[in-house]
């Protein structure tokens, strides 16, 4: 290009000048006419200059370009789009989803033109004392709504812990509303919705008020509602507030123009609006929103979907794992619209409360139009998963989803839903649950069970989806596991496990889930029934639940869910959840479930020939010094053992430990006072040759760390924490020697299934004593339902001033608990010459003192009216229980304790002390010529009898007294019996 033919820059620079000034003298006027007021309030001159520039440089009205400004920090964002409504403001924030949105000011021009939005991420600074917070307080006193004299002490703390932000825009009207409506969501967990009329001349207001709020991508659901249901917005906000040790609170403000949307209380349009905007705090984000956005569906509609969905994936997924996967079942649903519609319509007749005709009519129609839309879906695998939500909708027996708040989805089902397995190995009851990223189950075994609720998190996408693949298994193997453990107490085994997504909260998810199975427990005072109104019951009966803390669950979740059950009206709220501080008796305190494993892996040891009490012995474990049983394993070892205890191997999640000459007494217990993790270990202090201390952050710490259980060489392994089947039919071989040797001879399950069942036989095979779990760690759940049995007559006063005689009383029952089934397993393994494993003797116990306990509460049932009538039961009654119950709430035992728990106590007592004094195979060997009645109650008197002999012997000076009362204890109950019963 020659010189003669370059640009002249004054010229460009005229005629771009030229451009701008028309482009601002036509835009400014229609800015400032257009734009909301409370724009130029809430930014700055400086502010408005900008955004005028933006839109002129940038040419948003002419040429539908869109601007985006940021600030120097990067912790502010100002989009600029065109089109004013606010499927344009979704657009925007979708590209937010991750961010915390701490601030959010929100404008259309009322033309619909451009939309000017600013947000503003957190953690923002709060505001400190000075001028300006002096200016907001001074302006709020003189603000038109005022603030009470009671009120202003609060009201200045509200917003002295507001951002820099929110007090340089200050509005003290605003301000003071923002302070009540914090005020009325504090300590709440629903969504507060509220529609005010003429907040403004022509304008209404919608707010959106929630404590403990979702960090991430909350104001994009909100948005979505109002996007979908086609509600014009003509400025919002949304503010996030953080008080000094509470929880978050945001408050969201949405105006209206009553001259485009004016809504009304009673309109079907509001409600629609209100039902789904409650919603917003527990939806979490699902291809299935499609069905929203597309088709009309409500949030609710789109989360029930969600759950059924699934649901199906459970089981599903073990017939194909790859044809069943979690997008394959949205595909589906999306697929066969038409199919997702009669489903839905099936569900509302069937349990829509206000359903207006004859239901079992329409329930017939819809279920037979779903069965034949079902027979023309060509893809088989389409139709198996569309199948299997039918059947979720048809076994249903009850469910929340039509509450008008509620914290998630529920559903009570019928265990008929797992035919063809055979009704003796099904459930007693399932509940299913579907949260904010997060799905979980609640399975029992039998009508009055307890067991733990578990929290299983997940840190990708493919790590949710192979838990999962697995989750109902997982529940139902631990429940099941717990009912073999149960054998002890009245209740019968359970547990719940929660999973969570990548991006879930645990606090929500754990909220959720409660709060959802408390809305199909509770009975307001005066319903009718066995539910609350707004809910269809075809279970027809009473259930009473009873929980316990797991994995993942703390003592703050504890506490909360001991609260909400009194708060809701939970018929025995002191008894829902175990473990609470103060008026509970805390696992990992107290060390409960580690005083049984170490009585089991002492009776182990002297099977093996080594007397712990005298001879050094060796001891691996997972789990470290945190851990519940993990860390009360090595403080009891150490207090029993002493120096003849040596921990040569310990692993957690964050390292792992190995010391060949055992690792120091004194450093693990400095970790176990700290709460410290493995590889906070202090290697100075290690002394073996090999010995090694490494983290999960060093370049081979997790190859380690995942190995040592296997690679170790100790007389024990006592397993104390990790993921079910760690050791699996895959990599079992690896705990044994290069010769073939187990690196332990003996292992004492103080996990639950850390070892799969298949692969627990091919150690035993490999001569490895293995003492499960339902024997190995059974006193934790025995405590527990000590700790229910007390809070089911004493009010919290009354246990905290017995608690330390009940727990300590306790303790020696749990030992001894542990030392009866120990000592008998261990005999019927020495007289069956190894023929039979541990594990098989430790289940067939378990079964048969769970039948034996079965069929005398079936007796009872029909036979007994009133347990204070007849002494001999009473009698079990007392002996089940600490001295302390006994001595102070005698009559409350008798009289006030739930008949069915009577009953399921004695019978659970009786049937185990039989089986634990007598032996396997005896009590059931008498059932097959006498009666249940007969050998039960002739037994309970001749125990009797027994015991004033043994007493009389006990206080004699006979020689050889020691023996007779040893061959009298062992044999004369049974003598006593059999002679009473003419079989002698």
């Amino acid at each position: 290009m020659h010189e003669t033919d370059m640009p002249n820059p004054s010229e460009i620079q005229k005629k771009v000048a030229n451009r701008l000034e028309k482009s601002a003298e036509e835009l400014i006027p229609w800015f400032l006419s257009e734009m909301p007021e409370y724009y130029f309030r809430t930014h700055g001159e400086e502010e408005q200059v900008q955004h005028i520039m933006a839109l002129v440089s940038g040419m948003v009205r002419t040429e539908k370009q869109s601007m985006v400004l940021h600030s120097p920090c990067g912790t502010m964002v100002t989009h600029i789009t065109p089109g004013g409504d606010m499927r344009a403001l979704a657009g925007v924030l979708a590209k937010y989803r991750d961010k915390d949105i701490q601030i959010a000011r929100i404008y259309s021009s009322r033309d619909d033109s451009i939309r000017l939005d600013t947000l503003i991420f957190g953690p923002k600074a709060r505001c400190s004392a000075g001028a300006d917070l002096d200016r907001a307080l001074a302006m709020a006193r003189g603000g038109a709504v005022e603030v009470g004299a009671s009120e202003v002490e609060a009201f200045e703390r509200f917003l002295s812990q507001a951002t820099e932000d929110y007090i340089e825009k200050f509005d003290p009207d605003r301000a003071v509303r923002h302070f009540r409506a914090c005020n009325c969501v504090e300590h709440r967990e629903r969504v507060f919705v509220e529609l005010e009329k003429d907040v403004h001349p022509g304008f209404d207001r919608v707010s959106v008020a929630m404590s403990n709020p979702p960090r991430k991508g909350l104001l994009l659901r909100v948005v979505n509602v109002f996007a979908r249901e086609d509600i014009p917005v003509d400025r919002a906000y949304s503010d996030e507030f953080e008080p000094d040790g509470k929880p978050s609170m945001v408050v969201m403000s949405f105006y209206l123009d009553r001259s485009r949307i004016d809504l009304e209380a009673d309109s079907e349009q509001w409600r629609r609006l209100e039902r789904q905007l409650r919603l917003t705090k527990w939806f979490a984000f699902h291809g299935l929103e499609a069905l929203a956005e597309e088709e009309g569906w409500e949030l609710g509609q789109v989360m029930l979907m969600q759950a059924a969905g699934e649901f199906a994936h459970q089981f599903l997924i073990r017939e194909n794992m790859h044809a069943y996967t979690s997008s394959r079942i949205t595909y589906a649903l999306l697929k066969h619209r038409d199919i997702a519609e009669l489903l839905m319509k099936y569900f509302n007749a069937r349990l829509n409360p206000d359903f207006r005709g004859d239901r079992e009519r329409a329930r017939v129609e819809a279920r037979r139009a779903v069965r034949e839309a079902l027979r023309q879906v060509d893809s088989a695998v389409n139709r198996r998963i569309l199948t299997y939500i039918y059947r979720f909708i048809r076994f249903t027996l009850r469910t929340n989803y039509y509450l008008p708040d509620k914290l998630g989805l529920s559903f009570r089902l019928d265990p008929l839903i797992l035919a063809p397995m055979p009704r003796s190995q099904r459930p007693f009851g399932i509940y299913c649950f579907h949260g904010p990223y997060s799905f979980a189950f609640q399975v029992r075994y039998r009508d009055t069970a307890r067991g733990g609720v578990r929290v299983v998190r997940t840190w990708s996408q493919d790590h949710f989806e192979v838990e999962s693949n697995r989750l109902f298994d997982e529940v139902t193997k631990l429940a099941s596991a717990q009912q073999f453990k149960n054998k002890d107490i009245p209740e019968g085994g359970s547990k719940a496990v929660i999973l969570l997504g990548p991006e879930a909260d645990v606090d929500l998810a754990v909220k959720s889930m409660i709060d959802s199975f408390l809305d199909l427990l509770v009975v307001p005072e005066g319903a009718e029934g066995y539910v609350q109104p707004g809910i269809v019951d075809y279970l027809n009966r009473e259930e009473l639940i009873y929980l316990g803390p797991d994995e993942n669950i703390t003592p703050s979740h504890i506490e909360w869910i001991a609260e909400r059950a009194l708060m809701r009206g939970y018929k025995r709220p002191s008894a829902f959840m175990s473990s609470k501080p103060g008026a509970g008796i805390a696992h990992k305190e107290y060390g409960v479930t580690s005083e049984g494993v170490i009585v089991f892996a002492e009776e182990l040891l002297r099977t093996l020939g080594i007397d712990p009490r005298s001879e050094p012995f060796t001891v691996k474990l997972t789990g470290g010094p945190a851990g519940d049983v993990a860390s009360n394993v090595m403080k009891i070892l150490i207090r029993e053992y002493g120096d003849n205890a040596r921990i040569v191997a310990m692993s957690d999640g964050h390292g792992a430990v190995h010391d060949p000459d055992g690792m120091d007494h004194g450093e693990l217990l400095r970790l176990i006072r700290g709460g410290l993790r493995t590889h906070n270990f202090d290697k100075a202090l290690l002394r073996g040759e090999g010995a090694i201390a490494v983290s999960t952050e060093d370049p081979d710490g997790v190859r380690v760390r995942n190995e040592l259980h296997n690679t170790v060489v100790a007389d024990l392994f006592i397993p104390s924490g990790g993921r079910p089947d760690t050791i699996n039919m895959s990599n079992w071989k690896k705990f044994l020697q290069k010769g073939g040797e187990p690196s332990a001879r003996g292992v004492v399950e103080g996990a639950n299934i850390f070892i799969s069942a298949d692969a627990r036989a091919e150690l035993e095979k490999a001569g490895v004593l293995v003492i499960p779990g339902p024997s190995a760690n059974k006193t934790g759940v025995i405590c527990s339902s000590y700790e229910i049995l007390a809070g089911l007559i004493l009010s919290e006063a009354e246990f905290l001033e017995i608690k330390g005689d009940y727990v300590t009383q306790l303790l020696a029952i749990l030992r001894s608990r542990a030392r009866s089934e120990a000592k008998v397993l261990m005999h019927e393994y020495k007289l069956a010459g190894g023929i039979r494993t541990i594990t098989e003797l430790s289940y067939e116990l378990s079964e048969s003192i769970n039948a034996l306990g079965d069929r005398v509460a079936a007796v009872l049932e029909e036979s007994v009216d009133k347990v204070e009538d007849d002494p001999r039961l009473c009698d079990v009654l007392l002996a089940y229980c600490p001295d302390v119950l006994v001595e102070r709430y005698r009559e409350r035992i008798i009289a006030d304790l739930p008949r069915r728990h009577q009953l399921a106590l004695i019978a659970a007592s009786v049937a185990a002390r039989m089986h634990y004094h007598e032996g396997m195979g005896w009590a059931n060997r008498l059932l097959t010529i006498r009666d249940v009645p007969s050998v039960i109650f002739n037994y309970l008197e001749e125990e009797k009898e027994m015991a004033a002999i043994l007493a009389e012997i006990r206080g004699s000076e006979l020689e050889n007294k020691e023996n007779l009362l040893e061959i009298l204890y062992f044999a004369g109950r049974k003598y006593l019996t059999l002679h009473r019963l003419g079989l002698t």
